[in-house]
């Protein structure tokens, strides 16, 4: 492999334009940046994001590796070869970068962390789904609709329960503002039962025509009566409406149950990734 070396930018519209074709020609494996670079694009980088590639030193055109430092400090890898993980993960320990995790390939975040050299452990084994074919509703009783701002107060219980059941790291975003915005720009899709709610699925159009499902959160008392596989698929729908994305979404690798129900749904494995988090000195 020829020569390389690490690039900083300083903005996240600077870092699309060299990115984003190295990113697009993998939508599935990249989806974790895609979606990091797509929020902070829409949203702006407030909380101390910061924005690596890798570029051949005999070609600045040539990119070889990206990363992504989001707002909870977390770095969001790409594919790219060993060597090129390894001198991203010592380039920011060299420069004091200030990460307190690693997501990405499995493979490629254990030699992450292992290059960066500080002690770790495992918050998340995360399984990549991609939807295969038309999706299957099941036979949940109940329709969908589109939330809306009158279902702000059940959604942010809602969202609360699920970032408390899945131990999601902290963010500086407030909950009710990250909520506001995706209820805002229709990206919450519920499932009716009797006219109430019983269940939910966030969507985001992603670039390179691919899009991602996440969260979805069924109460525990409402579970096991197929309103998540229904509501998934309606989702997917609803991202399909008007334009051919391609669907992905994260599953916790631990839970079967939800596993088989997206794959019920049309959804086939990817690939495997990880959620590394270091330890505090």
């Amino acid at each position: 492999m020829s020569a390389s070396m690490v690039i900083e930018h300083p903005t996240p519209a600077e870092f699309w334009r060299a990115a984003e074709s190295f990113l697009s020609t993998d939508r599935a494996t990249n989806t974790q940046q895609l979606s990091g670079i797509k929020r902070i694009l829409d949203t702006g980088a407030r909380n101390g994001e910061r924005f690596f590639t890798v570029q051949a030193t005999t070609d600045p055109h040539d990119i070889v590796g990206s990363a992504i430092v989001v707002d909870s400090k977390t770095v969001f890898l790409c594919l790219m070869p060993t060597a090129i993980t390894k001198q991203l993960a010592m380039h920011l320990r060299a420069n004091n970068v200030d990460i307190s995790g690693v997501m990405g390939l499995l493979d490629a975040t254990r030699t992450f962390a292992t290059a960066y050299a500080k002690p770790f452990h495992i918050h998340d084994t995360l399984m990549l789904y991609e939807l295969m074919s038309a999706p299957d509703h099941g036979r949940a009783h109940g329709h969908v609709r589109t939330a809306t701002h009158e279902d702000f107060e059940l959604l942010m219980k809602w969202y609360g329960a699920f970032e408390s059941e899945v131990h999601m790291i902290a963010v500086p975003t407030p909950l009710e503002e990250r909520l506001q915005r995706r209820i805002s720009q229709q990206q919450i899709t519920l499932w009716i039962d009797q006219d109430m709610p019983v269940s939910f699925a966030a969507t985001n159009a992603l670039p390179a025509m691919s899009a991602r499902i996440g969260p979805v959160y069924t109460p525990p008392e409402l579970r096991s009566r197929g309103y998540a596989q229904a509501v998934t698929a309606a989702a997917s729908v609803h991202l399909q409406s008007d334009a051919l994305h391609t669907v992905f979404l994260f599953t916790d690798a631990s839970n079967p149950a939800s596993n088989k129900a997206y794959q019920r749904i049309g959804f086939r494995h990817v690939s495997d990734h990880l959620h590394l988090v270091f330890d505090a000195p």
